[in-house]
């Protein structure tokens, strides 16, 4: 009984310091703050490891539970993809965010255990699009030329990223959703300028515009980076390599917050009209697992969600503790 009872005292004081943490991180932006959290971690910090598996747990096991039909693999993949995080930390890329990086890692376990799987019981990985970065992060083999050129890949995709996300945040803050949602049905959806344009009652030649203004912004933007390039139309395809880097770093995905003002009802009608085409039409995963994670919140399913909390720190408090004494 004393022993219970002293655990538990543990767990109250761990859990007091993981608000304290939180609240602190309430003052900072998200970029900010997965800095805040990725630095204390690497230093052994158990309050911010704490935090990392609280904030991203639920978004996590949500996207597992829609590619798996049992809770408990995709609890046991959530276990793995944290561990998997800690085991290569000091190889994340903090140009990166440490969401993209964790759905990544998450892909990657989703892959092997489909591939596991005996003949005839495998699921699809259609719909399972792998990020290769992930992959090179995750390896323990890098010999020093493979590195160089990884390194360099890497700085062009950041800046290439960067360079995306203002082009969404511009769209955003202009107002310009039509814009955003024909590029989505190009990039993300793969269709073609007579398909956009009849489901978005434009012509052929309105959404022949709308891709060559995108294209100037994008040569604007990007002129004075390491992703300058000579913007073709026909990097403006689902199977372009910028268009799966869109993918696979969520260039548009929605934040958080957004997400919760839509499940509250609280965007204008522009706003909302284009979330539930990034959502519902478009299928991002990403968003779609935010979101089942916001709604679970609100079911109250708390016991549930610190049982895997605790599970998830505790498998993995020993590498967090190895990896700040190495």
């Amino acid at each position: 009984m004393r022993s219970a009872a002293r655990g538990d005292a543990r767990r109250s004081a761990a859990l007091a310091v993981g608000r304290l943490c939180y609240f602190r991180l309430a003052y900072l932006t998200m970029s900010e703050a997965e800095a805040y959290l990725v630095e204390a971690v690497q230093r052994g910090d158990e309050a911010a490891w704490r935090e990392v598996i609280g904030r991203y747990e639920g978004r996590l096991l949500s996207f597992a539970r829609r590619m798996l039909a049992q809770r408990s693999e995709a609890e046991d993949l959530v276990q793995e993809t944290f561990l998997g995080l800690l085991r290569s930390l000091s190889r994340y890329d903090r140009r990166r965010s440490l969401e993209t990086y964790l759905f990544a890692i998450l892909r990657h376990k989703l892959s092997d255990h489909f591939r596991r799987q005996p003949p005839g019981q495998r699921q699809s990985l259609e719909t399972l699009e792998l990020d290769e970065g992930a992959e090179a992060w995750l390896s323990t083999e890098t010999p020093s030329g493979h590195m160089a050129d990884q390194e360099r890949i890497a700085a062009q995709r950041a800046a290439l990223v960067e360079c995306l996300r203002q082009y969404v945040e511009q769209c955003r803050q202009q107002r310009r959703f039509q814009e955003l949602i024909v590029i989505e049905m190009l990039m993300v959806l793969g269709m073609r300028n007579k398909e956009v344009a009849a489901d978005m009652g434009l012509t052929e030649t309105a959404v022949a515009g709308i891709k060559f203004r995108t294209l100037e912004r994008w040569r604007q933007l990007t002129q004075a980076s390491a992703a300058a390039r000579d913007w073709q139309e026909a990097d403006l395809a689902a199977t372009s390599t910028v268009a799966r880097i869109w993918r696979e770093e969520g260039v548009s995905c929605l934040k958080r917050s957004t997400l919760g003002r839509y499940l509250l009802g609280a965007l204008d009608d522009d706003w909302a009209a284009y979330v539930e085409f990034h959502v519902e039409v478009a299928g991002c995963d990403r968003c779609l697992a935010n979101l089942d994670d916001l709604r679970s919140e609100d079911a109250g399913s708390d016991a549930d969600r610190e049982r895997l909390r605790e599970r998830c720190f505790a498998s993995s408090v020993g590498f967090l503790k190895a990896d700040a004494g190495s």
